[in-house]
């Protein structure tokens, strides 16, 4: 007898998959007005569905968390993790959904034409860059002494204002949690290390919150696109130079973030003359 598990994931598989191509099937002609096509759009939403279903069962299988892609091996929500999540959704989603169509609508040499934008290409390489990056930097702070006061006092804080189960580690300075059940999605803005993981870290809500801004209107640019296209799709809405440069500083001001000490403790105590 089949697991539950694997029926979710087959269900999952078929929603991301085959559902789209039997939208696009079912219409082969061209719409009436012709300038609304809804087809492509209720494939791109059902691949959404389907694959964000596959990440959510695969986090509820190896951390036991619906959110568990996000959870890295330091028991926290990453931002890079989910920066990379939403932009592997949303573009491949895309890809996908105008491929097919344009399989069903023309032949298979018009389908590979779609011209992808550079900006878009390169943003998701800094998100590569990033995900990459940040746990390299992190390891300077990891080779440091723990401050284990810094450490005892953070600690206490997080485990009663999170309701954590148990007391937080650390890793030189780096913050550890015990078990991916203690992850937070305050984390997500939280900093990282033993001396500011109580307050907000403004490099990290930036760059969150322009994460979210920039996913969101791309988003809505291929799904207006998806509508109001030709019949056959051969180019994915641009994204602005403006665009790539915001998102290029906020991974630099979260990567700098990284590498930065923050030492709230003097290093000595001999008063200044």
């Amino acid at each position: 007898m089949k697991s539950p598990a694997y029926l979710l994931r087959t269900l999952a598989i078929l929603l991301a998959v085959a559902a789209p191509a039997a939208i696009i099937l079912k219409h082969p002609v061209a719409p009436v007005p012709p300038d609304f096509d809804g087809t492509r759009l209720y494939a791109w939403a059902c691949c959404l569905l389907g694959m964000l279903a596959l990440f959510v069962l695969a986090g509820l299988k190896i951390r036991g968390r619906v959110l568990g892609v996000l959870i890295d091996e330091r028991n926290r929500y990453s931002l890079s993790r989910l920066q990379m999540t939403l932009w592997t959704l949303l573009v491949l989603a895309t890809l996908y959904t105008v491929y097919v169509a344009n399989i069903v609508r023309g032949n298979a040499t018009q389908a590979l034409m779609v011209n992808l934008d550079f900006n878009l290409i390169a943003l998701m390489g800094f998100s590569l860059a990033s995900f990459v990056s940040a746990p390299m930097a992190l390891n300077r702070k990891a080779e440091q002494p723990t401050n284990q006061q810094n450490l005892d006092s953070t600690g206490q804080q997080l485990l009663q204002t999170q309701d954590l189960d148990a007391l937080p580690t650390a890793k030189g300075q780096v913050l550890v949690k015990s078990d991916p059940k203690d992850a937070r999605l305050a984390d997500l803005i939280r900093g990282e290390d033993v001396n500011n993981g109580t307050i907000v870290d403004l490099p990290r809500l930036q760059m969150l919150l322009i994460t979210l801004v920039v996913v969101f209107v791309y988003g809505a640019a291929v799904a207006r696109t998806l509508v109001t296209g030709g019949w056959l799709l051969l180019e994915l809405p641009k994204l602005h130079e403006t665009l790539l440069l915001l998102v290029l500083i906020s991974h630099g001001g979260y990567v700098a973030g990284k590498l930065i000490p923050n030492n709230p403790t003097p290093s000595s105590t001999t008063p200044a003359p």
